[in-house]
């Protein structure tokens, strides 16, 4: 085969870490007896802009250099989109014609050189060894050196809004299309860049291996520290901020002057300023020569990072030689640590988390000690290693046929160009099952209408919708005469029906909780309600649902295939959680909020079941406050709390943010094992983990999904594990920050828009290849009930995905109300005239005279 590496750095010219992968690719390739190549830029003042020439190395592979040097800004665009370089490597690949090209760094050369490789001819590869293609800094860390949300469009960081790059995103992603293969330098960077849009049929991990000689030299087996003298620290990221040295000074105060701690900082010039206690030791770089004889004279290394770390080669080098570690929850150095058995793992960016860690090795060093001796938790792996798998891959790529399924899929996901959601509910459920797909669907390229169920506009949508999708819209006449013309419109549109809770089950009629505040008239017009829901679901195609349980109900009732989506994470609660955590000060009392919030009238009996536990940790911990939100009667069992308690009342979903991230500790009880509750999300603790928030909640199915127990929240059943639950998280600021902050990453990774967005194309792909075999649905033997309830654009507004531009402002609910009926009338006297807004005026001024 004949290969290339493309990198915008390249050793000698420029020496990183970074730049020497893509060379000892480069010499494994050529080692391993196939044509090696490398076209890279290069930094010269003295030569002119796209000057270019070749050369080969010593060890004979072929260089071709294309100076670069004006463009280095991140602020350029041309540092990501370089037309004069795109030209020249297109000249480049007519004369060479690699059969692989391997692209790792793009800065200065840009994405078209991607774009150019894949007309070619050429199998395209490219490795990310960090987060570029998302983040124009690089490393997800702003310009005041704080970390910023893992997935890009999710943060607040408006580092990417510059003016002079404006596109930029959606640029890279398009010119992504066009790799064959995407590298991540580890599992946890792949997660990310799978959530930031790279597509994981195309995505693999090829993770960075240490030298074969470094290895021999750090011998087959870690050694153990010994000893009683004080924990010996070592931290090597020198003055750069984003490894944290400023963190680490922070945490240094904190913990204030102990006997029991030496920290060497490598490469810190001085301590970081007078107040920084004595035992943090300012020490000069060492040579890399000197990397094992550092490391055999500690015990801990210290890695303070903010920036996010696609791998780390330095943690894997100190564990492998018996160091513990100490590390940021910054990715890479995550996978070689086991947070309480080889070192300890703390948030980015968050001093006194770090120093409650420091102070616990400190106060136990032999604890601190036992830590030292384990080694990594992921195998540490030779550079040949590493090259042969890339080989593996080359060779995979050059030899590879298309899959015919995967083609078929692809043809059926373009041809679902419009989808149509027709919801029947407003607020937040509307927001989860209808915008935010909508949201997510649009990355991928469809177009998305929402509408209510009673919009008129819906008739002329059956001449030009592609896939239907019902959200919670109870059956009328109208509803029903629509999916049948959608059904009889000559082309094969997939009708699904979504809803998040099991209320299309009559059959549960004496089973729930909270329905007894209903009057008897009341609840029998909600369980009709009920039924209507059953019959739009039974005259659909197939069934959406949020949770396993409703869609294992949704299957049995009615036969229809059900598909899994799961409420995910949203830009705009996302971005306004990221600005939360932005915005907010030092932390100045030590009080500790714990919240409960409810969303509507039926969580009375979820409340009190945790009510002993709580009382019983706020008679221990007179610091513990509590607030609760919603719609919520609390029995007499807090009443001797009562001054600690606040209440707070319903807030628009865009300041939620606010409210949990001045709560400490947020909970999510649920009474019983009812399939009721087994069929509600996970919704608290998504809200909550956006803004870095623990939760404790009640093991039903979906928190079981999203909380692995000390990790990303805390599951109790008992009034004991609730206790114990509480008391341990109001006790340890670090448990806190480090549960709050693995969920908020959870959040993040696992239900991102673009990961939302594939999840949902993919249901509408299967409905329509399920329509395609077996038809639309005839043969449904529930009794439908439905109502009379003609089409009126007056009564059917939808609620905005939108966020105001001045969100701390919240109108009166008069002004607010008003506003609504100026908007209703607006629609109104658009669709049908004045005329008409006349009469609905009179008919409700008559109404109003009656009562």
């Amino acid at each position: 085969m004949r290969i290339a590496q493309v990198s915008a750095h390249y050793p000698p010219n420029f020496v990183s870490g970074g730049t020497l992968v893509p060379q000892r690719v480069a010499r494994y390739v050529k080692g391993a007896g196939h044509e090696s190549l490398v076209y890279a830029g290069y930094l010269d003042k003295d030569r002119r802009p796209l000057e270019t020439w070749t050369e080969t190395d010593e060890e004979g592979v072929e260089v071709t250099w294309l100076v670069t040097t004006p463009w280095t800004a991140w602020t350029d665009p041309h540092n990501y989109d370089n037309p004069g370089a795109t030209a020249a490597f297109s000249r480049w690949l007519e004369r060479t014609a690699p059969d692989i090209v391997h692209v790792h760094s793009l800065q200065t050369l840009g994405v078209g050189l991607v774009e150019a490789a894949h007309a070619a001819g050429a199998k395209v590869v490219v490795t990310m060894h960090d987060f570029w293609w998302f983040c124009s800094r690089q490393f997800l860390v702003d310009q005041s050196m704080r970390p910023c949300s893992l997935v890009t469009e999710c943060g607040a960081c408006d580092c990417d809004a510059a003016p002079s790059i404006a596109g930029r995103s959606e640029r890279l992603l398009r010119a992504l299309a066009d790799a064959d293969l995407v590298l991540a330098p580890s599992r946890s960077a792949a997660r990310v860049l799978a959530a930031n849009g790279v597509e994981p049929r195309v995505l693999r991990v090829n993770e960075n291996g240490l030298l074969d000689a470094q290895l021999a030299r750090l011998g087959p087996e870690p050694v153990a520290r010994t000893g009683t003298g004080p924990v010996r620290l070592m931290y090597a990221g020198g003055m750069q901020e984003m490894k944290g040295v400023e963190v680490l000074g922070q945490a240094a105060r904190l913990v204030g002057e102990r006997e029991g701690l030496v920290l060497d900082a490598y490469g810190v010039e001085a301590r970081v300023d007078a107040s920084t206690p004595s035992w943090f030791r300012a020490r000069p770089a060492f040579d890399p020569a000197e990397l094992l004889s550092v490391l055999d004279s500690h015990d801990v290394l210290v890695l303070p990072s903010i920036m996010r770390e696609s791998h780390s080669i330095l943690t894997r080098e100190a564990l492998a030689a018996g160091l513990a570690v100490v590390c940021t929850d910054t990715l890479g150095p995550e996978e070689a640590v086991t947070d309480g058995v080889n070192g300890y793992i703390v948030p980015a960016g968050e001093p006194r988390a770090l120093a409650e860690r420091l102070t616990h090795l400190a106060d136990d060093p032999v604890g601190a000690r036992d830590l030292t001796g384990r080694g990594s938790s992921s195998p540490i792996r030779s550079f040949s290693e590493q090259g042969a798998e890339l080989l593996e891959y080359y060779a995979g790529l050059v030899e590879a046929q298309d899959d015919e399924l995967e083609a078929v899929r692809r043809a059926q996901a373009q041809l679902l160009d419009k989808v149509l959601f027709i919801i029947g509910i407003d607020g937040a459920p509307l927001r989860y099952r209808a915008h935010l797909p909508a949201e997510a669907l649009r990355m991928r390229g469809h177009e998305v209408v929402v509408r209510h169920y009673r919009d008129p506009a819906l008739l002329g949508d059956v001449e030009d919708t592609d896939a239907v999708v019902l959200y919670r819209v109870p059956a009328t006449v109208q509803v029903l005469d629509l999916i049948e013309r959608f059904r009889t419109c000559g082309r094969e549109v997939p009708i699904l029906y979504d809803v998040d809770d099991l209320i299309f089950d009559s059959s549960l009629r004496g089973t729930l909780d909270g329905l007894e505040k209903l009057s008897e008239a009341e609840e029998e017009l909600w369980w009709h309600g009920v039924d209507r829901y059953r019959t739009t679901l039974e005259a659909c195609d197939g069934f959406v649902g949020s949770t396993d349980m409703l869609c294992q109900e949704a299957t049995r009732l009615t036969g229809l295939p059900s598909y899994r989506y799961a409420n995910g994470v949203g830009t705009l609660l996302a971005q306004a959680s990221d600005r939360v955590l932005l915005e907010e000060g030092a932390r100045e009392d030590s009080t500790v909020t714990i919240g409960y919030f409810s969303g509507t009238t039926t969580h009375d009996a979820d409340w009190a079941m945790v009510e002993p536990a709580l009382a019983a940790v706020m008679r221990r911990h007179p610091e513990v406050r509590l607030r609760l939100g919603g719609h919520l009667e609390p029995t007499g069992a807090l009443s001797e709390f009562a001054p600690r308690i606040s209440r707070s009342g319903f807030v628009p979903w865009y300041r939620l943010p606010e409210l949990l991230r001045a709560t400490d500790i947020c909970l999510a009880p649920l009474t019983g094992d009812s399939v009721f509750n087994e069929s509600k999300s996970a919704i608290k603790w998504l809200e909550a983990a956006l803004v870095s928030r623990p939760t404790v909640a009640t093991p039903t199915g979906p928190f079981r999904e999203v909380i692995e127990h000390g990790r990303t929240g805390m599951l109790a059943s008992t009034t004991q594990e609730w206790e114990e639950a509480i008391e341990e998280l109001v006790t340890s600021v670090a448990l806190r920050t480090s549960i709050g902050a693995a969920a908020r990453r959870e959040a993040l990774l696992e239900l991102s828009p673009r990961t939302q967005g594939r999840v949902y194309e993919d249901i509408l792909v299967d409905a329509a290849l399920h329509l395609r075999r077996n038809g639309h649905r005839t043969d449904s033997t529930w009794e439908p009930v439905a109502d009379d309830e003609p089409f009126s654009a007056a009564d059917a507004p939808v609620d905005p995905y939108t966020v105001p531009s001045r969100p701390g402002v919240v109108l009166p609910r008069g002004l607010a109300r008003a506003r609504r009926l100026g908007r209703r009338t607006l629609v109104v006297a658009r669709s049908e005239g004045l005329g008409s807004v006349a009469r609905r005026t009179a008919r409700k001024v008559s109404r109003r005279m009656r009562r």
